[in-house]
């Protein structure tokens, strides 16, 4: 069977609602040892429900405790403008990789003046961003909400039954791409790919480890009838194309 350099879009650790211990980052870290994870975006959930700053902090400590593993995400919230901002920046001079933003988990609207500021500061940084969406037309407000942004958008939450917009959005915005979490329906991946254009080179794995088992997330991709070079570019390579690593 082929091995691949696995790079995880998302993991996470910190306090999280309804686990009592949270997600404890000693968890995450075994877990991607366990599953041969190479690499891993990691960001800490303080900065989702508390504070951005605080939680970032975290999260830069925990990737200098796994230097090459564990790489950095800025986790930022519009609520907090224009300080945002300021945190954006700190964060790109740090060497955080991805802007990532939760709306659903933050309780703001796609459409919100704060949002927009920070897509456009990323868009100047060169800083790509990644989106978390909850429900049909978030993904297509979100694709006119950055219709001149040129980084990479990242977007999260897409399932199965978004597929049919994820591809239609994919067909006109050549800058987004998909995780491929909750993807898991049978053939969905492959109904992407046969959808889009070159469609395996818009995928990315993530898990949401320790939230998540990483086998759910695995298992979709290692068991798709995709070729082992297009499961090679979705479980890592495109990934760190988009981030220049």
């Amino acid at each position: 069977m082929a091995t691949f350099p696995f790079f995880d879009a998302c993991t996470l650790f910190g306090p999280w609602p309804g686990h009592n211990e949270g997600l404890p980052f000693e968890t995450l870290g075994r877990t991607l040892e366990q599953n041969a994870i190479a690499q891993a975006l990691v960001g800490a959930t303080t900065s989702v429900f508390y504070d951005a700053r605080s939680g970032n902090d975290l999260a830069l400590q925990a990737a200098q405790s796994a230097p090459g593993r564990l790489v950095p995400m800025a986790i930022l919230d519009p609520r907090a403008f224009p300080d945002a901002l300021d945190e954006l920046d700190q964060r790109i001079e740090q060497g955080f990789k991805v802007a990532r933003f939760f709306p659903d988990r933050q309780h703001w609207p796609l459409r919100f003046a704060p949002f927009a500021d920070l897509l456009a500061r990323c868009n100047e940084k060169k800083m790509p961003v990644a989106v978390s969406i909850a429900q049909h037309g978030d993904l297509s407000a979100l694709a006119d909400i950055t219709s001149t942004i040129q980084v990479p958008v990242i977007v999260a939450g897409v399932t199965g039954e978004m597929l049919g917009e994820a591809v239609s959005v994919a067909r006109s915005r050549s800058n987004f791409h998909f995780e491929t979490a909750r993807l898991t329906a049978p053939r969905a991946l492959e109904a992407f790919c046969s959808g889009v254009s070159e469609g395996e080179n818009r995928l990315v794995f993530a898990s949401y480890s320790p939230l998540r088992y990483i086998s759910a997330a695995l298992g979709p991709v290692m068991t798709s009838t995709l070729s082992n070079e297009a499961k090679a570019k979705v479980l890592g390579d495109n990934l760190r194309r988009l981030l220049q690593m």
